[in-house]
Order: C-alpha cells, then structure tokens, then sequence
C-alpha cells in the first residue's frame, strides 16, 4: 500500500527498538520515544493523537504481527468501495490466528456471522452483531482517525479499552468485517490481556454503563426508551457472557440475581463458568 506512515512509539523500551529502528532506511518509518514509559494506553493515545497524521489507523501491538502483505491494500480497497456505494464505514476488521505459546495450539478465527461470505457491511455492529459473532480483533482493526480522535478513543486505562473505543466507533455509522486472515495475537505468560478475570468481575460494569452512554451520545434527539431498553439488555447480556468466559460462576450467578432477566443461555454460562473455573484451579495446581 503506497500511501502509507509507519509509527513506531516505543514506551521508553529497553529491548533495543530504537537501535532496530535506524536500520531501516526509509521515509514512511517515524520513530518516536517517550521521555518516560507511560503505559500501554496512554501510549495508544499518544500515538493515535499527537504522531499519526493518515485519515485511517491500525494498532499493532509489539508482542503481534500481521501475516497477510495485502492486509493495508485490501482493507482500504474494502473502505473505499462501500464508501463509493453510500455507506459510511467507521472501521474495517479482518481475522486473526491465535498462537498459544505455552501449549503450541493454534487457532484459527473467523467471522461466524459472515457464514458464506468473505465479507460485509453491517450497521449496528454493537447491538447486532458483536455478540453473535463472538470475535474481536484490536490488531486487524483499521479505523477511521478524525471520527475516533472527535469521540475520544482510548480514554480509560483497562485491558478491555481497545473492545471499547471500537465499540463506540461503531455507533456512528458501519462496519467492514472480512474472513480474510491477516495477523497473529500471541498468547504467552507476560501478555497484559491474560489477566483479565479482575479486570471483568470488577470492570465490566463500569464499561458497559459507558457503552450506554456512548449510544445515546451518537444517537442524539434520536435516543428513544426502546432503544435504552435494548442497549441495557445487550450489555446485561454481554456482562454475563463475559463472566463466564473468565471463570467467576459465583460473580455470574450475583448479577443473574441483580439483573433479573430471562436468558435462554443462563445453564449453559453457569455450567462454562464452573468449567473454566475448575480448569483454572488445575493449572494452578
């Protein structure tokens, strides 16, 4: 892709970045340093707010990289020709393998809600889609700069702020999503994503309070209570299904009480619940 800006913001690193950086000889590479290491997000921030000047951003974390040399051309390829038939796109998202370094498996991830298409467009990929496709991938997320730096994107240092910044983004217009692979998320003892059980039994609340506002914001005079209605349903919903994933079968069975709602897939969230909990406990053991 020609047309191209290579950030790279190191986070006052100490594994020789900058020295690997001046390697290379080419104009499209603008290295930044920071003074101090400020973090995972903040350093997202930085980067997307003060050093990227491009109308189009992806994130590449340093422990990921991409596979697919047509990743960039495609994405924008995608971009540009639902934008040519009217369609306001917020961000173009292909899949990922997942390399667990620890047991060797590899994984390979798809968008289910695609099912014989290689790709689509979709409105309200938050309350449509998001769940029932059951992926989400940071690294393989092109996004549209002005719109995300306009809404505020990476505001809150969690583990889950990448999920929502591009949840949010969605809200204002469609989305791209592509079954083509282009990337690997590793997963390895230090990765900052893994430790998430805390961050979902005491966080996810908090987030999901956001994502309402985040809606009726982008909505405007338009926010009506069938559409509060379904936003606090959805987020119940997906607070559940959270829990579940990140063994917590006590903390699931709590806001089962607390939210008071009819959930076809309640026995199969507790009995996945106490299975990754007991799978947790054994490789603790």
């Amino acid at each position: 892709y020609p047309d191209l800006e290579i950030i790279v913001a190191d986070d006052c690193s100490t594994d020789g970045t900058e020295a690997l950086v001046k390697n290379y000889n080419d104009p499209r590479i603008r290295y930044f340093k920071n003074e101090k290491n400020i973090g995972r997000v903040p350093n997202y921030r930085k980067a997307l707010y003060e050093y990227c000047t491009g109308d189009w951003v992806v994130n590449l974390d340093g422990d990921d990289y991409f596979t697919s040399p047509t990743f960039i051309s495609r994405g924008m390829r995608l971009i540009n020709e639902y934008k040519n038939r009217g369609r306001n796109i917020m961000f173009y998202q292909a899949t990922i393998t997942v390399i667990d370094e620890v047991t060797g498996i590899e994984t390979r991830k798809r968008h289910q809600i695609l099912t014989d298409r290689e790709h689509d467009a979709f409105a309200n990929y938050y309350l449509d889609v998001y769940r029932k496709n059951k992926f989400f991938s940071h690294l393989t997320t092109i996004y549209n700069r002005a719109t995300a730096m306009r809404i505020g994107f990476y505001e809150y240092d969690g583990l889950n702020t990448d999920f929502e910044s591009i949840s949010k983004l969605s809200f204002y217009g469609e989305v791209i999503l592509d079954n083509t692979i282009s990337g690997v998320w590793r997963l390895h003892k230090r990765n900052a994503t893994l430790d998430t059980r805390k961050s979902f039994k005491y966080g996810g609340v908090e987030i999901f309070d956001r994502l309402s506002r985040y809606a009726k914001e982008a909505s405007g005079a338009n926010f009506d209570r069938t559409f509060e209605k379904k936003i606090k349903r959805e987020n119940q919903i997906l607070h559940l299904e959270w829990l579940a994933e990140n063994n917590n079968p006590l903390t699931v069975a709590k806001y089962l009480l607390r939210y008071k709602m009819f959930y076809r897939r309640i026995p199969l969230l507790l009995l996945k619940s106490c299975i990754n909990s007991a799978k947790a406990l054994a490789a603790k053991s």
